[in-house]
């Protein structure tokens, strides 16, 4: 069966999904080349039915993620192995502890510009594969489309709102993860300073602002959440991916609360039929940690600050995006 595209002209959504010749509702007369969304009383030839299988959706999406993990590591290999032997050849390396010397290693290379080249490249084979996947068709004209529609009445706004919030809520996340086990935020901290993330230069913002919302949303919430939708109810398919979600940042503390974000992103994903929302809300989280960073220390530590800002950013969300319906 052949993938297209279904473009409403009346909202500017983009419409992604499978669509085979359409015929009359009761199953005869000429074949309709229109392609419209589907709607309950649409008819359906048998030939084109296809049976959902949920597990096997599910174990193809966990492959994709697999291969974008291996894809991100192929090209971080020669690298790394180049770094390593630099690193042997010029240490005295038995007289460091394995602490010592993964930071030795890490500080041979330099870890965020290897991690933004392994993400575009991993970002372009997401974005061609998406595009054939589930995209065939969809121009310029139509992502323009989709865009105003998300721009209209505030909505754009309400997204935001919604990243500034659910970021916070992640801070309270955190939090419970450190009263639980102070010993696996430490260990988390400690990769985070070795990794050099903390430092926030101009490879750091293009890297986690732009290409891995693409990236990652192009994965996750296209390949992924659109291969699972396909095969199971639309709640299923949002929290089988925001659980890939979290294992795809191969660290437990990183996976718990990129999990919680991705519940939503893919309820954005799956309200506008489209990544657009996604992408912009994913952005969103990432760089407001960099607009904290500029902003008095309180905004982030401040208990009240980190109760009140959620409670009205969401509520905010909810009035300007949340309720409404895609018209």
């Amino acid at each position: 069966m052949e993938n297209n595209t279904n473009n409403n002209p009346d909202n500017g959504i983009i419409y992604e999904q499978p669509v085979p010749p359409v015929v009359n509702e009761q199953g005869n007369g000429t074949v309709n080349n229109n392609f419209t969304p589907y709607t309950q009383d649409t008819y359906i030839p048998p030939k084109y039915r296809k049976e959902k299988q949920p597990v096997l959706a599910a174990v193809l999406a966990f492959l994709i993620m697999l291969a974008f993990l291996g894809i991100q590591f192929v090209v971080m290999i020669p690298y790394m192995m180049g770094a390593a032997i630099n690193t042997v050849t010029s240490a005295d390396v038995t007289a460091l502890n394995s602490e010592e010397l993964t930071k030795e290693l890490i500080d041979s290379v330099d870890s965020i510009g290897l991690t933004l080249l392994a993400t575009v490249v991993s970002a372009i084979v997401a974005v061609i594969w998406y595009k054939f996947a589930y995209c065939r068709g969809v121009g310029f004209t139509q992502i323009k489309g989709t865009v105003k529609t998300v721009c209209k009445d505030g909505k754009v706004f309400g997204i935001i709102l919604a990243g500034i919030g659910i970021y916070y809520l992640s801070n309270w996340l955190i939090l419970l993860i450190e009263l639980i086990s102070p010993d696996l935020m430490d260990q988390y901290y400690k990769l985070i300073e070795m990794s050099g993330f903390e430092n926030a230069d101009w490879k750091i913002i293009i890297l986690t602002v732009l290409i891995a919302p693409i990236n990652e949303e192009c994965i996750m919430r296209g390949l992924i959440f659109k291969k699972l939708k396909l095969n199971m109810a639309p709640i299923a398919a949002i929290i089988i991916s925001a659980i890939y979600f979290g294992i795809f940042h191969m660290n437990l503390v990183q996976g718990i609360y990129a999990a919680f974000i991705g519940l939503f992103m893919a309820y954005l994903a799956n309200k506008y039929n489209s990544i657009i929302p996604s992408i912009l809300f994913h952005a969103v989280f990432n760089g407001f940690n960099y607009v904290l960073a500029a902003l008095p220390q309180e905004f982030s530590e401040n208990i009240f600050i980190l109760a009140v800002v959620p409670l009205v950013s969401l509520c905010l969300w909810y009035f300007l995006e949340g309720k409404r319906k895609i018209e």
